[in-house]
């Protein structure tokens, strides 16, 4: 059972960072965008290069948003690998190189080509349960698979590289926190943060996005007794976070996560408690393995 009072120790943080956090957030990037279009594409490069410190994150994708200029779309629509390599030159962002980027920008422009938009795919790779709720993880599956489809992988890769792939999570291995996030940012409607671009799904489909962070305070919450950040850990932390939202749980992961990335909440489970435990007083201890 989660500690008392931690419903309003979360409203509190939720109310203390909305819009005026966003600078620190690499959903800065495509609101820096005014058509739909771009947007969906920007929202897309940024979600797919955030992983890693939250500082290098956005200094990557200011290069790569330098590289697309100010019509991400049409970039991708119009695009040419062999007369962008060299603009791109050594682009590294930690595991992921040029190449990559290259690759993926290869991948939406087929799935532009064919769709329209990335969200045309993602509605015809939506699967229902029986009761009618969409089963997000064999969503994300699906669709993870069609767009890949469209990749141009060099014959020579080494097939221990990740490569694009990595831009695909898969829920069967992961928590597929950067296809999560991208899809809070696209689906929620537009409060200044999200973006409200997509309508063929509802906020109350979504899933949290779990990074390492958000697990620890999913454990110290007592909203999940699991000890990996996996995809079932995930719907863990979206069913506590739906008792405070039923129609949009998803909306407290900007402000939780601003506790380690603007108020450096200690990510070790051995450190002091963050700001969010210990407003909640006994919550900080760490869970009981």
């Amino acid at each position: 059972m989660p500690p008392r009072g931690w419903e309003n120790a979360v409203e509190r943080v939720f109310r203390r960072h909305g819009a005026g956090s966003l600078d620190s957030d690499p959903l800065q990037f495509p609101r820096r965008f005014r058509r739909a279009d771009d947007r969906e594409i920007a929202a897309f490069f940024a979600a797919s290069l955030s992983y890693g410190n939250a500082r290098a994150v956005c200094s990557s994708l200011e290069r790569v948003f330098a590289w697309t200029g100010p019509r991400p779309a049409r970039f991708v629509r119009e695009f040419e690998p062999k007369r962008e390599d060299p603009r791109l030159g050594g682009f590294r962002h930690r595991w992921s190189n040029a190449g990559d980027l290259l690759r993926l920008a290869v991948i939406l422009r087929g799935i532009l080509e064919e769709h329209g938009t990335v969200e045309a795919l993602f509605r015809r790779s939506v699967v229902h349960e029986p009761g009618g709720r969409v089963d997000l993880a064999a969503s994300i599956g699906r669709f993870r698979q069609a767009a890949l489809a469209y990749d141009e992988a060099p014959p020579d890769e080494a097939p221990s590289r990740p490569g694009p792939r990595y831009f695909f999570p898969d829920p069967r291995t992961s928590a597929a926190k950067r296809t999560t996030m991208f899809l809070r940012w696209v689906v929620r409607p537009d409060d200044g943060l999200d973006l409200g671009l997509w309508h063929g799904l509802h906020p109350r489909d979504l899933v949290a996005p779990l990074d390492t962070h958000m697990f620890l305070i999913a454990r110290r919450l007592r909203l999940t007794r699991r000890k990996t950040p996996a995809w079932q850990t995930a719907l863990d932390l979206t069913r506590g976070l739906r008792r405070l939202d039923p129609e949009d749980p998803v909306k407290y992961d900007f402000a939780l996560s601003r506790l380690g990335i603007v108020e450096g909440c200690p990510r070790h489970p051995r450190s002091e408690p963050c700001e969010l435990c210990g407003l909640l007083g006994r919550a900080g201890r760490r869970p009981r393995q």
